[in-house]
């Protein structure tokens, strides 16, 4: 891909959202980074809370002010836990989790498409789940709310045809959130076993493949799907 793009990464600061942020550079692209510390990589970076809309907002035109019009917006912002049966969630730990996956995926998008609307193109990318397509025994917040962004999305891509808007679920990559999930009881996640086998097997997906698959949404041939998975990388 020869064309340089100006890319936003939210999350940033770990994980799938540094290693994308580091592979989006590598490649010589402009990166704006956000997370709610601020991250250690990319030419524009702050600290920012997603569920502030005013904070996304003002750290975008930090971005376009300094990098120019945003090609390629990438949600990836988002929290897993509390790990629990619905029967001992705490409501306000259930609402915090839709308020940083879905709510802030919302206010990342209103955003981003009052920047973009005036210039007619553009690519918004939320990051999602195969959690978003089935339940998990003790993810219910996280499950809700990454089917609420499929859903979100979807919505925003009949909404709005000049934009390229999709879901893309990244596959298992090999982040903090995967080690907490190991490191949850069975009595409580029942199916841990599974991700301790990914581990051993290195089934896992790497940030910079889930990035070399993002990157076609923004600047390749246009696709018709909004909800995606990304392949896996040992296939």
């Amino acid at each position: 891909m020869d064309a340089h793009l100006t890319v936003v990464v939210t999350g940033a600061s770990r994980g799938l959202g540094e290693g994308m942020t580091r592979a989006f550079a590598a490649a010589g692209h402009r990166v704006g980074a956000c997370a709610r510390h601020e991250p250690g990589v990319g030419d524009v970076r702050a600290a920012v809370d997603v569920t502030d809309p005013g904070a996304v907002r003002r750290f975008l035109d930090e971005v376009a002010s300094a990098l120019g019009p945003i090609d390629l917006w990438v949600s990836n912002a988002g929290v897993l836990e509390p790990i629990l049966p619905v029967r001992d969630i705490d409501p306000d730990d259930f609402r915090a989790v839709l308020e940083a996956n879905l709510l802030g995926a919302l206010h990342c998008a209103q955003a981003y498409l009052d920047h973009r609307r005036p210039l007619g193109t553009g690519c918004l990318v939320t990051i999602s789940s195969g959690a978003a397509q089935r339940g998990y025994p003790a993810w219910s917040a996280y499950c809700a709310s990454k089917a609420g962004v499929d859903r979100l999305m979807e919505c925003i891509a009949q909404e709005e045809p000049w934009l390229r808007a999709h879901a893309v679920a990244p596959g298992i990559v090999d982040t903090d959130m995967q080690a907490t999930i190991r490191a949850t009881p069975a009595e409580v996640f029942p199916m841990v076993d599974r991700f301790i086998g990914f581990k051993a097997a290195a089934a896992f997906n790497s940030p910079e493949w889930v990035a070399r698959h993002l990157l076609p949404l923004a600047a390749g041939p246009r696709r018709d799907e909004v909800v995606i998975r990304i392949p896996d990388e040992q296939a």
